[in-house]
C-alpha cells in the first residue's frame, strides 16, 4: 500500500486513493460483527483488488527498471499518451535530446530506441548476431501467412537460409550486372511513352507512371512479365492495397495495443481496425503471389534454366523433395518471400522517385546543374549505363541527398535481442524490441548541417569531384548489419538509371498558375509526398 501512496500522482489516482482510504477507515469504527455479510464480502473484494493492483504496479515498475532509462511509462498503456501518433520519429528525436542516444519507450511494448550512428553500429554490426532477431507478435507477422514466414520478418536459421538463397538467386539473375540494367531500361522505355504524352498537358501527375515503372521491374524479376500501360488495373489495385496497409500500420493506436496485448485482436472494432482490416488488405498481395505460382507451375520445365525468381524457387522445392529434405521450402513460403520483395521493392524505390520530382521542381538550379553533367557525360541521345556513374559525381551527390532528404522510412523495421546484451554500457535484456532509428541519423544536424535543406553539395568536397567521407558514412537509408536491405543493389541501380533517364529527356517545373509542391509528407510505414501536378517539358525535340 505504501508503494501506491508514494506513486499515486504517477498512477493518476490521488483522489480515488483518498476516497478508498476514507471508505476503508470508516469500517474500523464499527465492530466487525455489525457488518452485514454483503458488506464484508464487498470489503474483501476491495482489499483483494487493491492488493493485486499494488502488486501489479510494483512488478510493472520493477520490470521498467531493467531497460535503459526513458520517459516514465504508465501501467498498461506505457508512454502512449506521450508519443505523437503522427510523425512519431520526430517525437523520438526530441526524446533523444533529453534521454540520450539509447533510451526506452513503452509503446506499450518496451522498445529500446537507438538514434545515433556509433550506437547503431555497435548494435547492428559489432553485435549483429545478438540483434538479428525479429519480434513475433500478431502485428509483427501481420504480412505473413504463417509464423516465421518470408524474409523481412522471419528470424533464426530459417531467415538465414531464405535470405542466403534469395541473394544467391538474384545474383544469378544479374543483380548488379548488365542484364539487370537491361530489365530496368525496358521498364524505362514504357515510362518514356507515358511521360511523352504527359508532356503535352498543362500539368501532370508523375505518381502512377513511376509506380508502374518500378513495379514492372520487380514484376519481371519475380514473375517474368510487365503490366501494360492500358492494362494495369491489377497493379494499381495491389499498390493501393499495400499503401493502405502502410498508412494504417503507423496511424492507428489500436495497432500498438495489439502488438503488446495480442488477445485484443479478437475484440470488436479494436481488433478489426488494429489487425483484421490491415491483414485483409495485405492478403490480397499474398493471393496475387499464389496465383502467379500456380500459373508458373502449369508449364514450368523443372530441368531448364529458370528465367524468374518464382521458377528458380519452384525448382529448388522439387529438388529438395526428391532428396527428402524440403526444410522450410514450400509454395506457401514462396508466396511470403514474393510478397516481401514485391511490396518492399516497389514501394520504397517508387516513393523515393516521387520525392525526386518534388525536390527537383522546388530546386530548378539543382535540376539544371544535374542536367548539365548528364549532357556532358552521356549526351542527349545515348541510353544511360551504370558505368557512367563513376564519371558523374554531382549526379551521385544528388541521389545521396535525395535519399537523405526524402528519408522515406520514418521508423526502421524493429529488431529483437536474442540474448542479454548492452549498448553504450546500458543493459538490454534478451527478447527486447529494438528500433535503430536510421531516420534520426539522416536528419542529424551534427553530420548534416541545416538538415532541412536539400543540398547535394554537402556530399562533395570543395573540388566537386570527391566525396565527403563523413556525410557518406552517415548515409544509411538501407539500414546496417546482417539485416540490411537485401534489395539495396537493385534499388541503387533503379534510382540512378531512372533519374538520369528522366533528367536527360525532360525538365520538371511548376505549372502555369501553380504553386511549389508541399514538403509535408503523408506519414506511414513509408513517408510519401502529397499528390502534386507539375509541368513536364521535353528537353530535346526531334
Amino acid at each position: 500500500m505504501g508503494f501506491l501512496v508514494g506513486n499515486r500522482r504517477r498512477a493518476g489516482g490521488g483522489c480515488c486513493w483518498l476516497t478508498i482510504t476514507t471508505f476503508l477507515s470508516g469500517f474500523t469504527v464499527y465492530p466487525r460483527r455489525l457488518l452485514a455479510a454483503g458488506e464484508r464480502m464487498a470489503l474483501s473484494y476491495i482489499i483483494v483488488v487493491l492488493a493485486c493492483t499494488a502488486y501489479y504496479i510494483h512488478r510493472y515498475y520493477k520490470n521498467v527498471a531493467r531497460y535503459p532509462p526513458g520517459p516514465t511509462p504508465l501501467p498498461f498503456i506505457g508512454n502512449l499518451l506521450q508519443i505523437d501518433k503522427v510523425n512519431t520519429h520526430k517525437c523520438l528525436e526530441r526524446m533523444s535530446a533529453t534521454y540520450g542516444p539509447v533510451f526506452t519507450v513503452f509503446l506499450p511494448r518496451p522498445t529500446v530506441i537507438i538514434t545515433k550512428l556509433p550506437e547503431i553500429k555497435e548494435a547492428l554490426i559489432k553485435k549483429g548476431d545478438v540483434f538479428a532477431g525479429r519480434p513475433n507478435s500478431p502485428i509483427d507477422t501481420i504480412t505473413s501467412t504463417f509464423e516465421n514466414g518470408g524474409i523481412i520478418f522471419s528470424w533464426n536459421e530459417l531467415w538465414r537460409d531464405q535470405r542466403r538463397y534469395a541473394m544467391h538467386t538474384l545474383r544469378n539473375f544479374g543483380m548488379g550486372r548488365n542484364v539487370m540494367e537491361e530489365k530496368i531500361m525496358s521498364s524505362v522505355a514504357t515510362l518514356y511513352g507515358q511521360v511523352d504524352e504527359l508532356a503535352h498537358q498543362d500539368k501532370a501527375d508523375m505518381n502512377w507512371p513511376l509506380q508502374l515503372c518500378v513495379g514492372n521491374i520487380i514484376n519481371e524479376l519475380l514473375f517474368g512479365y510487365h503490366f501494360a500501360v492500358n492494362d494495369c488495373a491489377k497493379s494499381v489495385y495491389l499498390i493501393e492495397s499495400v499503401e493502405k496497409v502502410f498508412f494504417r500500420l503507423r496511424n492507428r493506436i489500436s495497432v500498438l495495443l495489439i502488438q503488446e496485448y495480442p488477445w485484443m485482436r479478437h475484440l470488436p472494432v479494436v481488433g478489426w481496425q488494429g489487425y483484421g482490416e490491415i491483414r485483409e488488405d495485405f492478403m490480397k498481395l499474398i493471393d496475387f503471389a499464389s496465383e502467379e505460382i500456380t500459373e508458373h507451375k502449369k508449364d514450368l520445365d523443372y530441368d531448364a534454366e529458370p528465367s524468374t525468381f518464382t521458377a528458380a524457387y519452384l525448382q529448388e522445392i522439387r529438388k529438395r523433395e526428391q532428396n527428402g529434405n524440403t526444410d522450410s521450402y514450400s509454395e506457401l513460403q514462396l508466396a511470403n518471400v514474393l510478397t516481401d520483395f514485391w511490396s518492399a521493392g516497389m514501394e520504397t524505390t517508387a516513393t523515393t522517385m516521387r520525392w525526386a520530382i518534388v525536390l527537383l521542381v522546388r530546386h530548378p538550379e539543382i535540376q539544371t546543374k544535374l542536367q548539365k553533367e548528364i549532357d556532358d557525360v552521356i549526351g542527349p541521345n545515348r541510353q544511360p549505363k551504370m558505368a557512367d556513374k563513376t564519371n558523374m559525381p554531382y549526379t551521385s551527390a544528388v541521389l545521396m541527398e535525395l535519399q537523405r532528404k526524402a528519408n522515406i522510412v520514418p521508423l526502421n523495421v524493429v529488431h529483437k535481442t536474442l540474448a542479454d546484451t548492452e549498448v553504450a554500457n546500458l543493459p538490454i535484456p534478451a527478447n527486447t524490441t529494438v528500433l535503430a532509428q536510421i531516420s534520426s541519423v539522416l536528419d542529424d544536424p551534427e553530420s548534416f548541417p541545416q538538415p532541412e535543406r536539400f543540398n547535394p553539395d554537402r556530399f562533395l568536397n570543395a573540388d566537386g569531384k570527391t566525396f565527403n567521407a563523413t556525410a557518406v558514412d552517415h548515409l544509411v537509408p538501407f539500414s546496417l548489419g546482417k539485416r540490411q536491405c537485401a534489395g539495396e543493389s537493385l534499388a541503387r541501380m533503379e534510382l540512378f538509371l531512372i533519374l538520369v533517364a528522366l533528367m536527360q529527356r525532360y525538365s520538371f517545373s511548376v505549372p502555369v498558375g501553380g504553386q511549389l509542391p508541399n514538403m509535408m509528407p503523408v506519414y506511414g510505414v513509408t513517408q510519401v509526398p502529397l499528390p502534386y501536378e507539375c509541368k513536364i517539358t521535353m528537353r530535346h525535340q526531334d
